[in-house]
């Protein structure tokens, strides 16, 4: 599947853990769009394994970090992996922009699967 409006860098370490980050300020009319395409990653990666995302230190397969900015105010980001929703607060009104930043890190097993899912570097 191709990503519409994340583009991702990539690095990895020493140890095979592979971090994409991806920046994104599309026009308001995108916001529910580029919304989906986090939701849909996430839901994704969910469903890789059945640990939930941790500290990769810890054990876990994988983690993420999103942030998101409207205007000069901070966006409270709360994913709920039961109802597969994300929650904003305050939600953005219509006619703003955001800026959504979007870190996830993972193992070497789930890079490779999120390279093959994603078609990213």
């Amino acid at each position: 599947m191709d990503l519409q409006f994340l583009e991702f860098d990539c690095s990895e370490d020493n140890h095979g853990v592979v971090c994409w980050d991806a920046l994104a300020q599309p026009a308001a009319r995108h916001t529910p769009a580029l919304l989906e395409e986090v939701r849909q990653l996430l839901v994704w990666a969910y469903r890789f394994g059945p640990q939930a995302p941790g500290p990769l230190e810890d054990g876990a397969d994988w983690d993420f970090d999103l942030q998101i900015r409207c205007g000069n105010r901070q966006v409270h980001c709360l994913w709920h992996s039961a109802e597969k929703t994300l929650e904003l607060s305050p939600q953005p009104s219509s006619g703003e922009e955001i800026v959504l930043s979007l870190s996830i890190s993972g193992t070497p097993e789930f890079a490779q699967a999120f390279r093959d899912q994603w078609n990213t570097p």
